[in-house]
């Protein structure tokens, strides 16, 4: 009788360990989880591998220094909210078409997330598609993909879903 009752008793009382170690949480940001308190982006991991397994990374390409549209972009957002912007330093820039998606840090703004379009000759921050700030306790890839997306009546969407942070600001949240 008493191996019966422990048989019971053992999954209750586990879960209920369980229980007062994790929960839910719903902030303005999103769901969730946490261990002792401790939040857990839990959505966040899972929509961030998700896109990983099906995104499509061919018509994108990472820029470097001495690639026009690099400069571009680089002198596009050095002027963009002088003078806190004129010391630019750009961790990341991508390109798909006439687009161009760039990362950046600056030692007096928040980093940002920047989405240039580029028309004929002339080039422009697309206004509404400027993430700015932290994401913690959010994974910053999953998050700001999100914001980025919804930011547009057509996006670029490779070139959003093949963007992975490459800033110490995002890596060290």
């Amino acid at each position: 009788m008493r191996l019966q009752k422990s048989l019971i008793l053992l999954p209750i009382t586990s879960i209920l360990v369980l229980s007062s170690h994790i929960g839910w949480i719903r902030d303005d940001l999103g769901l969730l989880i946490t261990i002792d308190d401790r939040p857990i982006d839990v959505v966040g991991y899972f929509e961030d591998k998700l896109n990983t397994l099906t995104r499509n990374c061919g018509g994108v390409r990472r820029l470097n220094a001495s690639n026009k549209q690099y400069q571009l972009a680089q002198s596009l957002i050095h002027d963009y909210s002088l003078p806190n912007s004129s010391n630019v330093n750009i961790s990341s820039a991508w390109s798909m078409g006439s687009w161009i998606l760039v990362e950046v840090e600056f030692p007096e703004l928040l980093p940002a997330v920047v989405i240039i379009e580029k028309a004929d000759s002339d080039a422009a921050i697309v206004p509404n598609a400027v993430w700015s700030g932290y994401t913690n306790p959010h994974l910053p890839a999953p998050f700001i993909r999100k914001f980025l997306i919804q930011k547009f009546n057509s996006p670029p969407l490779a070139l959003i879903n093949c963007f992975e942070p490459q800033s110490d600001t995002f890596k060290h949240q």
